[in-house]
């Protein structure tokens, strides 16, 4: 589990021209979720941009505000501006030490340049699953869940339900669901169509010499 700090400034007043005001001054308006209610709150855009580099996969957030209460969340959601590359709204949800609660994780595939399908048969991964939902408390939250592709061959998947188990983690997905497989290679074939068209365009060797033959004559004739 990663957990890190963040600063933050409790602030009453919501609305477009307030979150204006905020982005120009170099913060972030954001919200905190959880306990039954909501807050609204502000942070540095420079210090949370250092915050999310320094995270390498799912991470608990103690929040810290001006009046020194703290609260321990995780990211829930970060919507950006694309065009000004920028983030304009961070959501928290708190969560409380010692209960369960539902967060999203990162998947990483391991071992995926010793695939069997891939080295040995030509195939090609798949990774159909990029997050999934697990639930556990606050301690037991893991960075990231990694998939091991090493033996995975051409024409098999390996599903939520082959996961290696982790201690105190639910996964929250239908077992069913596929999160990597790996695929036959693509081979483009020449159509039965495409071989009679080639064919069709082609002048026989016959008529060619045929064709030249009388050419020969007839510019004799002249």
């Amino acid at each position: 589990m990663q957990q890190y700090k963040l600063n933050v400034l409790n602030r009453e007043n919501a609305g477009s021209s307030v979150a204006k005001r905020l982005r120009s001054e170099g913060r972030i308006p954001a919200c905190v979720y959880g306990k039954g209610n909501s807050r609204s709150i502000s942070i540095s855009a420079i210090e949370f941009r250092e915050l999310r580099r320094s995270i390498s996969g799912a991470a608990l957030i103690e929040l810290t505000d001006e009046k020194g209460e703290t609260a321990l969340t995780h990211i829930q959601e970060v919507q950006r501006n694309i065009i000004r590359n920028s983030v304009d709204h961070v959501d928290f949800h708190e969560v409380a030490r010692g209960e369960t609660f539902s967060a999203q994780i990162p998947v990483h595939l391991v071992g995926e340049d010793d695939c069997v399908g891939v080295r040995n048969e030509g195939g090609i991964l798949d990774h159909k699953t990029h997050a999934l939902e697990v639930r556990c408390i606050p301690s037991k939250l893991p960075d990231q869940i990694n998939v091991d592709v090493r033996k995975l061959a051409v024409g098999e998947a390996i599903h939520v339900s082959e996961l290696e188990a982790l201690e105190g983690v639910e996964f929250a997905d239908a077992p069913a669901m596929v999160i990597v497989s790996c695929q036959p290679p693509t081979v483009v074939q020449e159509t039965a169509e495409a071989v009679d068209a080639s064919a069709a365009n082609e002048v026989p060797a016959s008529k060619v010499k045929s064709d030249e033959s009388g050419s020969g004559e007839t510019a004799k004739a002249e």
